[in-house]
This record gives structure tokens, C-alpha cells and sequence, in this order.
């Protein structure tokens, strides 16, 4: 089981290393591949000792071996947090498997613990592509204020890919929908906590059709698809609700198309959820950012250091992710809870109408709010 562990976290460390390669690239629209790693102050190449994920950055000290200049924290931060996501995403799943899939638990029982089964590793290996393609966006849109299309759409085939390859209820049979009360609608109360979870969490839509049955690979299909649609969807329709009552730019197509890749992997319900669990998880970042920034400034900055100081815009990619991220973890507490809203249409569209609603009068107030310059006038 060490062995394993150890082998997750270099693979994570390197995944993060090949994530720092996006985030200095991307947003400039260069080739990933070509030229080799090099110091962005003197240009010359990174030996392949220098350029290890972790070691090399420590080895250095962060410098330059030629010129010296410093390089970004950044480089440290994201590889050691993409190995220990990797990790910690083996450990939940697999060895402790949080999410209660058949097949999947890895026997710890005696000396020989044996090696993790394929259907553990298909589950993990699908979801750590999630995993890095959230740390890329939310690390681009931090630093560079953007999420490339390259990384959301990229993730978005994988996603719809795997989940044809692994459709509800899988690594659970067909069979394990037998415990849900035959033809009875899925948001009444004897049919709740009875949806088997799987890798695609929940199907689009409870009863299942016959035409699209459990298992087959128009369910995963069908249930990636919608995913990423109403992730798209879901965050589009708030920014135009937001932007014709606030009248000002909200969001961006970034951020849809980051909750359209979530979707594809995790299905509908996680997306549309995830994007309010986001939105608190963004002003809590912000509201740490801001504490930081306060403890650290000790020079007054105005007009004599360059003008006043406008407020930095707050990137929604990071919140975003770290909402999927909490909505999916919470899904097996989440999702009993929640059955009823998300199997009643009527009951859904009651919802949607009375958020669009809300979300429409609070950004018109917003736009009549009187103003600094209003009031000095």
C-alpha cells in the first residue's frame, strides 16, 4: 500500500509539473511541447535534474542555476498540491472508498494487501483527469484572469469518453437499480437514498427510460452530454440574467465552460449545485485574499505610487472548481437530500423560476445603488 501511495504522489508531482508547463504557456498561446523547459530571464534550457518535480525547485532554492533571477512559488505550490490531491483522491477512493462502489475497495486485510483492482484504477485515473483539469483552470484564472479553452474542451471529450465507457450505475450491475421500487417516481420518500452511486454519481433522470437503460453506453452517453450542458447552460444564464439587471459584465465563458467539463464527468445535478457551492467558496477566498493582502501591506499606496488603487476583480474559476470539488465529496450526504428537487419537474422548474427571479431583482437593485460619486454630488 506504500508503494501505491508513493507511486500516486509522484505521478501527482508530475502532473503538476506538466500543469505549471500550461499555466506559463497557454494564456500566451505557445506550444506546450516546444521549446524545452527554460529560465524566462537568461533563456537558457533547465538541466533534467533541475527541471524534477519538487527536488529541482528546492534543489535550486527557487533560482536560477545561470542568472539567478527567482522563479514563480507557484511552481512549488502546484506541484506539491497536485501530488497530495492525487493522494488524497487514492486514499478516499480506494482505500477507504468514500463513495461505496462495488469492486473498488482495496482489500488491506493481512500482509499481502494484493493490488488495487481495475475497475479501482479506471475510477481513479477518470476522476484524477477532473482533478488536474480543476487545478489548471483555477490556477490560470487566478494568475492570468482567463481559462483557456484548450484545457476545458480537452476535458470535456475525456469526460463524455468515459462516461460512454463507464455508464450508471457502473462499477455496480444493472441490477443494483432493482432496489428502487419499480415505477414509482424517484422523488418520493420510499425512494430516497436508494439511487446506487457510481461513477457517473446519479443518471440524468429517475425513473430510467427503456430505451436508455442502466448500464448501457447511451445511458453514460446521454448522462455526460446533459452534464455538460447544463453546466454551460447554468452559468450562462446567470451572467445574462446578472448583466441585463446589473448592466455591467458578470462571469465569463470561462467559467462555463470549466462547470460544462465538471458536468461531463459528475452529470447534471453536481453541475447545477455546484455552481452556488462555488459561489460561497469564491467569496470565502476572496474575503482570505483581501486578510492577506491587508496583513501584508504596510505602505500606503495613492496617487504619489502610481494613482489610486483600483479593486482587483475577483476570478470565479478558483471558487468554481473548489465548489465542484466540495459538491462532489459531499455527494453521498448531499444527494439523498436533495432527490426530491432533482426528480420533480415541477418542483425544478418551480425552483429555477423563483432563483432567476431573485437573481434578476438583486442585480437590478444593485445597478440603482447610489454610487461614491452620486453621493458626492
Amino acid at each position: 500500500m506504500v508503494v501505491w501511495c508513493l507511486f500516486v504522489f509522484i505521478t501527482g508531482l508530475m502532473i503538476g509539473s506538466f500543469i505549471n508547463v500550461l499555466v506559463a504557456r497557454l494564456p500566451y498561446e505557445k506550444s506546450i511541447v516546444w521549446p524545452s523547459s527554460r529560465c524566462f530571464s537568461c533563456y537558457r534550457p533547465i538541466r533534467r535534474l533541475d527541471n524534477l518535480p519538487l527536488i529541482g525547485y528546492l534543489r535550486l532554492r527557487g533560482r536560477c542555476r545561470w542568472c539567478g533571477a527567482p522563479f514563480s512559488q507557484r511552481y512549488l505550490w502546484v506541484e506539491l498540491g497536485t501530488g497530495l490531491a492525487f493522494l488524497t483522491l487514492f486514499i478516499g477512493e480506494v482505500i477507504f472508498n468514500w463513495f461505496h462502489l462495488p469492486t473498488v475497495a482495496w482489500r488491506l486485510v493481512g500482509l499481502d494487501p494484493g493490488l488495487p483492482s481495475v475497475a479501482a484504477i479506471a475510477v481513479f485515473s477518470y476522476h484524477a483527469f477532473l482533478v488536474s483539469g480543476l487545478i489548471a483552470a483555477a490556477v490560470i484564472d487566478a494568475e492570468h484572469r482567463i481559462i483557456p479553452p484548450q484545457i476545458t474542451y480537452t476535458g470535456l471529450v475525456v469526460g463524455v469518453v468515459g462516461g460512454a465507457l463507464m455508464p450508471w450505475p457502473w462499477p455496480h450491475s444493472a441490477e443494483a437499480v432493482q432496489q428502487i421500487p419499480a415505477a414509482t417516481p424517484w422523488f418520493l420518500e420510499e425512494c430516497s437514498g436508494k439511487i446506487p452511486m457510481g461513477v457517473q454519481p446519479w443518471p440524468f433522470w429517475g425513473p430510467t427510460f427503456a430505451a436508455i437503460p442502466p448500464g448501457s453506453w447511451k445511458m453514460g452517453l446521454l448522462n455526460a452530454v446533459l452534464g455538460a450542458l447544463a453546466g454551460s447552460l447554468v452559468v450562462r444564464a446567470v451572467k445574462w440574467l446578472f448583466e441585463t439587471g446589473f448592466g455591467r459584465e458578470a462571469l465569463g465563458l470561462g467559467d462555463a465552460d470549466l462547470l460544462m467539463m465538471a458536468g461531463a464527468f459528475l452529470g447534471w445535478q453536481i453541475a447545477v449545485l455546484s455552481l452556488f457551492v462555488g459561489s460561497f467558496a469564491a467569496l470565502v477566498l476572496k474575503v482570505g485574499e483581501w486578510m492577506v493582502g491587508r496583513g501584508r501591506s504596510s505602505v500606503p499606496r495613492g496617487p504619489a505610487v502610481g494613482g489610486p488603487m483600483a479593486p482587483r476583480e475577483l476570478p470565479f474559476g478558483p471558487g468554481l472548481a473548489l465548489g465542484v470539488v466540495i459538491t462532489w465529496i459531499g455527494w453521498p450526504w448531499l444527494g439523498p437530500r436533495l432527490q426530491f428537487p432533482f426528480f420533480d419537474a415541477q418542483m425544478m422548474g418551480i425552483l429555477v423560476a423563483m432563483m432567476a427571479v431573485g437573481l434578476l431583482a438583486a442585480a437590478l437593485l444593485l445597478r440603482r445603488s447610489p454610487t461614491p460619486e452620486t453621493v458626492a454630488k
